[in-house]
């Protein structure tokens, strides 16, 4: 498939999946995002790493604060990704979500620029967020492929969430649209490696 059709599919897929998104009961919405804050907190991966990258949800995403605020607690170092030029992503360790975030290129709050920042090879784990994805991996991001530039330089275990109800049947990729480790939704991961032997 030619790069056109492929981000035509994928825009038709996207708007779809947030059609779907704006019918769900809210409720139900707050209820399951905790669940899959609970289901990251509760991952090995999660608990050995003493460095952890996460994301600040926006409207549309899951609600990780009670996550972001369990790997602060935890004592943990938290990381949040802050948008650079030439849509890049700098990793930004933050101390506080009340001190240390700001409203950032899209309106999502994210680390001020004085926020120390670390190398992707330094992460421990990672929770990367998306539009959707299906049951072969296959992620739907926002668009700007800030994640698949990122995803490939991460050397630690990957976990991308999404709620139950938008998971796709089927999600367009192409050769430059980078994996996870493992995918997770409110009824628990749904989708991992098999167990090393």
């Amino acid at each position: 498939m030619d790069t056109a059709a492929l981000a035509e599919e994928k825009r038709a897929l996207r708007a779809e999946i947030r059609k779907r998104e704006r019918a769900l009961d809210a409720g139900r919405k707050a209820e399951g995002d905790a669940s899959i804050c609970r289901a990251l907190a509760a991952l090995p991966a999660f608990a050995a790493a003493d460095v952890v990258l996460a994301f600040f949800g926006t409207a549309r995403e899951i609600d990780t604060r009670p996550f972001l605020r369990r790997t602060l607690a935890l004592g943990k170092t938290l990381c949040l990704p802050r948008c650079e030029e030439a849509r890049a992503l700098s990793l930004r360790v933050v101390r506080s979500l009340d001190g240390d975030l700001a409203p950032g290129a899209f309106g999502i709050p994210e680390p001020r620029p004085d926020c120390p920042a670390l190398a992707p090879e330094e992460i421990g784990f990672a929770v990367i967020p998306c539009v959707s994805f299906d049951g072969d991996g296959n992620r739907l991001g926002q668009g700007g492929g800030y994640y698949d530039r990122l995803l490939p330089r991460l050397r630690c275990e990957t976990a991308c969430v999404c709620r139950a109800a938008l998971v796709a049947r089927r999600v367009p990729h192409g050769a430059r649209d980078a994996k996870c480790s493992l995918y997770l939704t409110e009824a628990g991961v749904v989708l991992a490696p098999p167990p090393a032997k």
